[in-house]
């Protein structure tokens, strides 16, 4: 009995040897921890203090240029309705038929013109509540982009007599607007550098090197169409005066400077 007592004294002591030592293995990290960020944290405030030092300047540029759009775009629909779906369909196809070689004459290649819609809508007469389809109604509309922006009346007066049903248009825009934007943009930062350096200057310092630059808006405004009717069984409209004008490109940039 004093024997086997003994060896379970022996291996209750090593158990606990094991376990203090397994207690201070995960103890020493946690320990450690609170040092670390003692340490660590002069280094950190050094930094933020060296950052709030630095003196800046922050400035919104706003830059804008003006072009004469170099292509026009317009919308042609041909409506037709009727009993029968096939005779209905039929005559709209043939009246597209005309608006396509009108389009076609002006030069407009044949990727710069696409269907946009094409609708058969069933038509329904109404009689003590109840309803009762009478026919259909089938529209094709196209959407034509003109490089020679000086016919776009012409070819109003063009597909008008080609019995097209409405007309929505013209539009007036860029083929290439991104590099209208960039000079937009590069017009944005000149006026934030010269804003920037007045304002240097009248606080007696010196404008140093851009910190930050970011793009904070781009603008191309649309300008309105300027014609929209409908012209099933209109008269012959002349020809119709259409002046392009001028469209704006606007950019605006947000710049931090250091100052000297």
């Amino acid at each position: 009995m004093n024997g086997r007592e003994t060896q379970e004294g022996r291996r209750d002591g090593v158990k606990e040897e094991e376990m203090t030592v397994s207690f201070f293995r995960k103890m020493i990290p946690c320990a450690l921890l609170p040092l670390f960020f003692i340490l660590a944290a002069p280094v950190s405030s050094a930094a933020e203090e060296g950052l709030s030092k630095e003196r800046t300047v922050r400035v919104q540029g706003y830059g804008k240029v003006t072009a004469v759009p170099d292509q026009v775009q317009m919308e042609f629909e041909v409506q037709e309705e009727g009993t029968q779906l096939a005779d209905v369909s039929a005559r709209v196809t043939d009246k597209m038929k005309a608006v396509f070689h009108a389009v076609k004459s002006f030069g407009i290649l044949d990727k710069d013109f696409k269907t946009v819609q094409y609708n058969i809508q069933p038509k329904y007469k109404y009689n003590n509540g109840e309803s009762q389809r009478v026919g259909f109604i089938v529209s094709n509309r196209i959407r034509v982009v003109l490089k020679k922006t000086d016919q776009a009346g012409d070819l109003l007066e063009t597909v008008t007599k080609a019995e097209v049903s409405g007309i929505e248009g013209p539009t007036f825009g860029f083929s290439d607007p991104s590099k209208l934007q960039i000079e937009a943009l590069k017009a944005a930062v000149e006026d934030a550098h010269a804003k920037a350096l007045a304002l240097a200057e009248s606080a007696g310092a010196g404008l140093g090197k851009v910190s930050s630059i970011n793009q904070t808006g781009a603008a191309m405004p649309t300008p309105p169409r300027v014609l929209r009717a409908q012209l099933a069984g209109a008269a012959d409209v002349g020809t119709v005066p259409i002046e392009k004008g001028e469209n704006e490109v606007a950019a605006e940039v947000e710049v931090v400077y250091l100052l000297k």
